[in-house]
């Protein structure tokens, strides 16, 4: 009955393949891709080009770490020599992550690895249950049974599913097909691998499109803003603990802790008070991260002529900060700040004053009028000279904060734990597929097994003779059955 429909459905087929003949073509029917798509698809599948696309992503992420990101122009020729400075600037090397090249070669590889998951893996890895030549296998078994074919089938089965396969029969052309499957889920391994880098890669573009960064200097009792997240910050404290080390140059200071003490309105709250310690960010509401990153204590000093203020900048001094005397070629140049406030600035080997005090250069026509710096103490008055005065006042502590917002990260943390889950279904377990065919021949039948991985014959080598031997016993009556060193003759095993 079987054969007779087959027949009555090749006449049809053949019947309506006449019709179709006299008949116009359908405008709907398959197309072959067009040859320059072919050709941009076997490049995209190919396994080389993603490899290479992932080095160059590989190599600008790593440009972009070591490069400091989307600073001023001027950091980049204060902190790196001026031919890198130039470089980095004229690349646009400051701006990385956010460059559309580095976003294109994502986007690239996102699309090579779509092609090569439904143009290679899948196909390779879940081969279909279809007819095979089971004797091109690396590992495959011919087993001679005496049974009839159905009660061979059952025990073929019996020992499959024993044995912990998923099972699935088949009936091809008058033959009795099983296949099955043990782990199969691991098969899913790569593929749960390219879903984890594509949800890494939506995290980073996602962070490119809606995240900022940036970094602030605020002086104690100054009000700084963060525009794109709606807040502002004011500095209301500072202090730091610093720790003595004994080094062979002498006693040098290291700062231990540093803290900032701010209030924080703005992002749909009230305002409130927060710390800002090293090391320990503050999370506002909305997701952004604001960092203690550095701290100074500027210099403050007064400039008075015959005891009248000059309207100089003479505040929020920094080291090399130079003050020039309106109507003289005198000039009043700022060092450093020695005493208790911040020890770090004390040169190792000089004794650390219980007070604070101010090292000063004071210049005359470019040259210095003493041989070493004026050490001038917090309160104390000093005659430069054409009826300038100076006094010292207490120094002004200032934090340096960096915030960033990145609302992709969370996706990233997602994407690595599905990228490290894929690698280790894919590496630490082994898919099996395995093929039984039941060949009637005569009065009996003959048993016909193979098997594969994805990882080649060696791995499942031992495996599969045991599998073979156990077949060979529950279908080959023991009268039947050879000496061990003719059985295992039968059994083909070769990478």
């Amino acid at each position: 009955m079987g054969i007779a429909g087959g027949e009555k459905a090749e006449a049809v087929s053949s019947a309506h393949a006449s019709q179709a003949s006299h008949a116009p073509r359908a405008s709907h029917a398959p197309q072959p891709h067009p040859p320059w798509l072919e050709d941009i698809l076997n490049l995209l599948s190919n396994v080389l080009f993603p490899v290479v696309v992932f080095l160059m992503w590989a190599a600008a992420t790593t440009v972009g770490t070591i490069v400091d990101q989307n600073q001023p122009a001027q950091h980049y020729y204060d902190t790196y020599p001026l031919p890198v400075a130039n470089l980095i600037l004229r690349l646009h090397l400051d701006k990385v992550f956010h460059s559309v090249p580095y976003i294109s070669l994502v986007v690239l590889l996102l699309v090579s690895m779509s092609v090569c998951t439904f143009r290679r893996v899948i196909p390779k890895r879940f081969p279909p249950d279809r007819r095979v030549m089971l004797d091109r296998f690396g590992l495959h078994a011919i087993l001679p049974a005496a049974d009839d074919p159905a009660r061979a089938a059952t025990r073929v089965a019996g020992v499959l599913r024993a044995r912990g396969f998923t099972l699935r029969e088949r009936f091809l052309e008058g033959e009795t097909w099983f296949f099955g499957d043990k782990q199969k889920w691991a098969r899913y391994g790569v593929l749960v691998a390219h879903l984890g880098f594509a949800v890494i890669a939506f995290g980073v573009f996602l962070g490119w499109l809606r995240g900022f960064s940036g970094q602030m200097v605020l002086y104690q009792g100054q009000t700084g803003g963060i525009a794109q997240a709606g807040m502002a910050l004011r500095l209301d404290h500072f202090h730091a603990l610093f720790q003595p080390v004994v080094t062979p140059s002498g006693t040098t200071y290291q700062a231990q802790k540093f803290e900032s003490d701010v209030t924080i309105w703005g992002d749909g709250t009230t305002p409130r008070r927060a710390a800002i310690l090293v090391n320990h960010p503050y999370v506002t509401q909305g997701g952004v991260y604001v960092y203690q990153a550095s701290y100074a204590f500027a210099g403050n000093l007064r400039i008075t002529r015959h005891g009248v203020p000059v309207g100089v900048p003479a505040s929020h001094l920094n080291p090399q900060d130079a003050i020039f005397l309106p109507g003289t070629s005198r000039a009043i140049e700022y060092g450093l700040l020695l005493g208790p406030s911040d020890p770090s600035q004390t040169p190792p080997g000089v004794p650390l004053p219980k007070r604070d005090e101010y090292a000063l250069w004071i210049f005359h026509d470019n040259i210095p009028t003493t041989n070493r710096p004026l050490l001038v103490p917090v309160g104390a008055s000093v005659d430069v000279g054409d009826g300038y005065r100076l006094t010292a006042l207490p120094p002004t502590p200032s934090t340096g904060l960096t915030y960033r917002y990145d609302p992709g990260q969370g996706w990233v943390a997602l994407g690595c734990l599905i990228l490290v889950a894929g690698f280790v279904m894919a590496l630490f377990f082994v898919p099996v597929k395995v093929y039984a065919r039941i060949v009637p021949a005569g009065d009996g039948c003959s048993v016909e097994c193979a098997a594969t991985t994805t990882k080649g014959n060696a791995i499942w080598e031992d495996d599969f003779g045991a599998l073979a031997a156990e077949l060979r016993r529950a279908v080959v009556p023991p009268a039947a059955q050879p000496p061990a060193a003719a059985a295992e003759s039968q059994v083909n095993v070769y990478a």
